[in-house]
Formats: C-alpha cells, sequence, structure tokens
C-alpha cells in the first residue's frame, strides 16, 4: 500500500511538474512575443513608411511628366494655331528698304567712307564687291564682280570740285592689272570735258553726282 501511495505521489509531482514547466515555457514566449511585438510594430512602420515615400516620389514624377507632357502639347498646339497666322504675315511682309545717306550727307564723308559707301551701293545692286586696300590699290577702289562673272574696275572719288582726266587714267590702268573688262569712275561730283573725252575714248563710264542720285533711288525704290 505505501508503495503504491509512494508511486501515486511521484506521478501526481511529475505531473505538476510538467505542467509547471508548460506554464513556464508559454510565460516565456509571451515575455518574448511582448518584447519582440515593439520591435516587429517599429519594422512594420518602417516599411509602411519606406513605401509612403517611394508612392509619393511615384506621384511626384507622374505629375512632372504630366505637365511636362501638358506642356509639351500647349507649345505644339499654340505653334500649330500661331503658323498659319506667321506664314501669312511671313508672306504678306514687305521687304524693309535700306537707308542710305543723302547727297548731302555724302559731300560730308571721307574717301574711304564714300568707298564704303559705294560698295554697299554695288552689293544692294547684285554685284559682288571686292574692296582693293586703301594704299597701293593700282588705280580701282572696288572691283566687282556681276552675276555673270563679268568684272569691272571701279575708282571712286569723293570731290568738291570737278573731276579730272587722271582718275580715268588711273581705272584705264585698272583695268589691266584687276584683269577687267569693263571700267567705272564714280563722284559725288562732275566731271571736266577732258575726262569725259577720255572716258569716252576708252570705254569708261562715268557716274557724276545726277547718275550716283539715280543709283541710289533705283535702290530705294
Amino acid at each position: 500500500m505505501k508503495i503504491g501511495k509512494r508511486e501515486k505521489r511521484r506521478k501526481q509531482h511529475h505531473l505538476i511538474t510538467e505542467i509547471f514547466k508548460i506554464v513556464l515555457y508559454l510565460f516565456l514566449k509571451l515575455i518574448k512575443l511582448l518584447f519582440s511585438f515593439p520591435i516587429y510594430l517599429l519594422k512594420a512602420m518602417r516599411l509602411l513608411f519606406s513605401f509612403s515615400i517611394n508612392l509619393l516620389k511615384a506621384m511626384w514624377r507622374l505629375f512632372s511628366l504630366s505637365m511636362h507632357l501638358l506642356k509639351s502639347l500647349w507649345l505644339l498646339f499654340s505653334f500649330l494655331i500661331h503658323l498659319p497666322h506667321r506664314l501669312v504675315k511671313q508672306f504678306l511682309k514687305k521687304p524693309s528698304k535700306p537707308v542710305l545717306p543723302t547727297l548731302a550727307e555724302i559731300d560730308e564723308m571721307n574717301g574711304y567712307k564714300f568707298e564704303e559707301f559705294m560698295k554697299c551701293v554695288y552689293e544692294q545692286l547684285g554685284y559682288s564687291v571686292y574692296h582693293t586696300p586703301f594704299s597701293g590699290d593700282q588705280g580701282a577702289d572696288l572691283i566687282l564682280t556681276s552675276k555673270e562673272k563679268k568684272r569691272i574696275a571701279v575708282q571712286v572719288k569723293r570731290y568738291s570740285g570737278k573731276v579730272s582726266n587722271s582718275a580715268v587714267q588711273e581705272v584705264v590702268a585698272a583695268k589691266g592689272f584687276y584683269k577687267c573688262t569693263e571700267g567705272i569712275v564714280v563722284t559725288n561730283s562732275y566731271f571736266t570735258d577732258s575726262a569725259r573725252k577720255l572716258a569716252e575714248a576708252n570705254l569708261i563710264d562715268l557716274v557724276d553726282r545726277n547718275e550716283l542720285e539715280k543709283l541710289i533711288n533705283t535702290i530705294l525704290n
């Protein structure tokens, strides 16, 4: 009987021990879970925060892309709207007339400025113009080349008195030096009778004050 009671007590003690172990195990697991929960919660919050940031970045990029697309579409729309107007305006626009000095203003020029002015005049008339050096020009201030490749030597004289036949002699010499087929003497003044006779004999064109005014009016009109 005593052995049976001891065995019974031993089994009860063993059962209590096992229950205590299980309860202790569960208690420790609960403690561990309670301590781990904030960590997992923080990790979850961190993942949620990162996801939110990435979502906001994606939304901002999408918004920026949409704005750029709208801006491009608006520019394209504006271009297409204004294109016909610009084409019509450009088609109807009258070419602006060049501003040229008057004869009185030409009279105030020095020799080099008058040469530059005549270079501009002949370019407006459709010639390709070479301005020779200011010194050592061999009798020609300008060399004109027409669209037909015809070369013309030009002597430019800004005078207050009449131009003598020496200017004609200079351009005659320049024709041969620059391999030109024609020669012109231009002045803001007039020519002596001797210069006109020499020019006629050598087939040199003379452009006096009256002819110069006609050239200017041709460009302006």
